[in-house]
C-alpha cells in the first residue's frame, strides 16, 4: 500500500496516530471524533446534525459517541442557563484523559472576548525528512493499578477482552471494566478453556437492538457459560509383580498366591450344569419339567 499525501496550509486538522489507530474504538467512532474536531470551536453539533449526511443512522452515531465518552475523548455535560433553561455542554478532546486540557465547565454562557485577542493561529507542516517522534508514555498508574497490571494472568485475561472489543466494537470494555470481568475470564482459563473458544461464547448470538451495557452483559455471560470444571481422573492401579489392573496398590491375588474362591464345589456346579442342559432338552422336545428331570434315587 503506498501513501499519497498532500502537504495542506489551511483547512485541515491534526490528529494523533495513536487517535486514529486507538483499537478500543470502532471505525464509526473514529469518523464521529475527526469530524467533530474538524468543526469550530462553539458549533452547534448533536445526533441529529450529525445524522444529517451521513449513511449511519442514529443509532450507530449515538453508539459511537457512547464509545467516544467512555474512551475519555468526549464529554456531556448539563448546564443551566441564567435563564434557567437546561442544555447540554459538549467538551471534545484529542487525547483521552487528557486532565490538563478536562477543564470543569462553569455555569453559564461563557463572555465573547476581543477581535484582537488572539492571532490566528499557525498550523506547522510536518517535514518530510524529519523523524516521527514516539508519543509520550501514559502517566504513572497507582501502586494498585501497578499491582494488578503486573499479575501475569489478570494481563492474559484483560488481552482476551481487548481482542473480543476490536472483533466486537459493541463490546467494548474500558481498563478498569476488563480488570472487574479479568478474574471471571482467568477462572475458564483455568479450567482448560482456550482463548479461542471464551472469544467465540461471548460474542455468539449477539442481539439485534445492540448492547447497552457492554460490562453486565459480559459478566452475565461469563457466569452462565461458564465450562464445568473437569474432575480429577482416578490413577488406573496395576499389579506390581505382572501388571495386572488392581483395586489397590500392590499384588494382585495371584501373584500373593491366593487361589480364587469358587462360588459352589465342583460336584455342586456338575450336578447343576446337568440339570440345566435336562432342561433345555426338555423345553425343545416338548416335555414337562417332571419327565425331564431324573427321579431321586
Amino acid at each position: 500500500m503506498r501513501i499519497h499525501r498532500t502537504a495542506r496550509t489551511r483547512y485541515f486538522t491534526t490528529l494523533g496516530n495513536e487517535v486514529l489507530r486507538d483499537s478500543r474504538l470502532s471505525y464509526c467512532a473514529r469518523g464521529v471524533l475527526g469530524h467533530l474536531l474538524s468543526l469550530p470551536d462553539g458549533q452547534r453539533a448533536d445526533i441529529r446534525t450529525l445524522t444529517e449526511r451521513t449513511p449511519e443512522g442514529r443509532e450507530r452515531v449515538a453508539s459511537a459517541l457512547r464509545e467516544l465518552e467512555r474512551f475519555g475523548y468526549l464529554r456531556r455535560a448539563t448546564m443551566r442557563s441564567p435563564e434557567g433553561h437546561l442544555y447540554t455542554e459538549v467538551d471534545v478532546f484529542d487525547t483521552p484523559g487528557s486532565s490538563s486540557s478536562q477543564v470543569v465547565p462553569k455555569a453559564g454562557f461563557p463572555g465573547s472576548g476581543a477581535a484582537e485577542s488572539d492571532p490566528d493561529g499557525d498550523h506547522p507542516v510536518k517535514e518530510r525528512d524529519e523523524e516521527p517522534k514516539l508519543p509520550a508514555p501514559p502517566a504513572a498508574d497507582t501502586e494498585g493499578g501497578r499491582a494488578e497490571r503486573g499479575s501475569v494472568d489478570t494481563q492474559a485475561s484483560v488481552d482476551v477482552l481487548t481482542r473480543i472489543a476490536r472483533s466486537e466494537p459493541k463490546l467494548s470494555l474500558g481498563w478498569s471494566e476488563a480488570l472487574q470481568l479479568a478474574p471471571l475470564v482467568a477462572e475458564w482459563r483455568r479450567r482448560g478453556a482456550s482463548d479461542l473458544h471464551i472469544i467465540s461464547s461471548l460474542t455468539a448470538g449477539l442481539p439485534r437492538n445492540g448492547v447497552h451495557h457492554p460490562l453486565r452483559f459480559l459478566e452475565t455471560r461469563l457466569r452462565s457459560k461458564m465450562p464445568v470444571e473437569r474432575s480429577a481422573i482416578r490413577p488406573q492401579l496395576e499389579c506390581d509383580e505382572c501388571g495386572v489392573p488392581v483395586s489397590s496398590p500392590g499384588l494382585c491375588a495371584g501373584c500373593r498366591g491366593i487361589e480364587p474362591s469358587c462360588a459352589r464345589p465342583d460336584g455342586e456346579f456338575a450336578r447343576a450344569r446337568s440339570r440345566g442342559a435336562a432342561l433345555a432338552r426338555a423345553a425343545l422336545r416338548g416335555l414337562s419339567i417332571e419327565d425331564a428331570l431324573p427321579s431321586p434315587a
